[in-house]
């Protein structure tokens, strides 16, 4: 029998998880949050899922003024994200642009330090 990947959610430390799963809601347009107890809970769009664990000081540990944590974020119809995400005053900090690696990106940072790259395969590259 053939084993399949199918995805990869990471359970990532958030400094404070109501605020995280509103964040997510409000501004990014994530819909089901849930929680398990007052430290666990998670947030999904369309089949992409997030798994948080409140934790302030790994937070800080691992996004700080030295460095973050980046994740990326495979989408489809970049451009309307981009636009979306615009519409909703999000703070962008690299605008969407047309990489020689072969993807479409633009990135934000969320209210935890996470560096988000948003990304599509450009149509005909490899």
């Amino acid at each position: 029998m053939a084993h399949r990947f199918i995805r990869n959610t990471p359970h990532l430390p958030v400094r404070d998880l109501k605020a995280t799963l509103s964040y997510y809601s409000d501004r990014l347009g994530f819909t089901d949050p849930w929680s398990f107890g007052e430290k666990d809970g998670g947030i999904r769009r369309g089949d992409l899922r997030m798994l948080f664990g409140e934790s302030e000081s790994f937070t800080d540990d691992m996004n700080n003024d030295s460095h973050r944590l980046s994740l990326m974020w495979f989408v489809e119809n970049i451009d309307e994200v981009y636009a979306e995400f615009k519409s909703r005053n999000l703070e962008i900090a690299d605008e969407l642009r047309a990489h020689s690696y072969g993807l479409m990106e633009f990135a934000f940072r969320d209210i935890n330090g996470y560096y988000i790259r948003i990304a599509e395969p450009i149509p005909g590259s490899q």
